[in-house]
């Protein structure tokens, strides 16, 4: 049980960080005027955002269970809390360009602020990856 659940995190963690590396590189490569606009709106951005928001819904409900199923072995080690801290920020990121793709259209002052939430939940996501290799032991 606990490797399927295992899958289904590091399933949610590749969704997340496709998604928001690939919101970051559009973002990246828009035109100078776009970007003052908030990147493609209209174009892959949103997708990107979905990517990442159901890589979300499977990396929390699989990241809870796994706890759950290890008898929380291990959930106050520091490189855990690290982890979870990531993870707190990379959701807030997410969520946060979610919101910014649904209300476009009716707050224009909102998509800029996608060049900077962006980067953010790319950031966020490798750190979540990394802290995760750290935090089962990879280099064991």
């Amino acid at each position: 049980m606990a490797n399927v659940l295992l899958i289904f995190h590091f399933v949610g963690l590749m969704l997340g960080v496709s998604g928001s590396l690939g919101g970051a590189a559009t973002l990246a490569y828009s035109r100078p005027a776009q970007k003052q606009k908030g990147g493609p709106l209209r174009g892959i951005g949103p997708a990107f955002a979905h990517l990442s928001t159901f890589g979300l819904a499977l990396l929390w409900p699989s990241g809870i269970a796994l706890l759950v199923v290890n008898d929380w072995a291990g959930a106050m080690e520091p490189m855990f809390v690290m982890k979870a801290l990531f993870a707190l920020l990379l959701t807030f990121a997410t969520v946060s360009i979610e919101m910014i793709y649904a209300q476009a259209k009716n707050a224009p002052q909102l998509p800029p602020l996608l060049v900077s939430l962006g980067p953010l939940a790319v950031l966020s996501y490798f750190m979540t990856v990394i802290f995760s290799v750290l935090t089962y032991g990879g280099g064991q």
